[in-house]
């Protein structure tokens, strides 16, 4: 994985975060919110264990969660 400036690269994608858009080579996939920031914190721990706490962090913030 590279990043240069906020754009993470790994295998044949690239994600930009600031405009929410994961790449495939030159395919662009438009991406919500969440969806960018579980991917960011997954790429940025890349080949570490990610606890549910962290990616319920990261994706619902405040937000109350259930186990269902």
């Amino acid at each position: 994985m590279t990043v240069k400036g906020d754009v993470y690269r790994f295998g044949p994608f690239h994600l930009d975060p600031e405009v929410g858009i994961l790449f495939y080579g030159d395919e662009p996939t438009m991406l919500g919110q969440r969806a960018v920031a579980l991917l960011r914190l997954l790429i940025q721990n890349a080949g570490q264990p990610v606890s549910k706490d962290a990616l319920i962090d990261a994706g619902w913030g405040g937000s109350a969660v259930a186990d269902n």
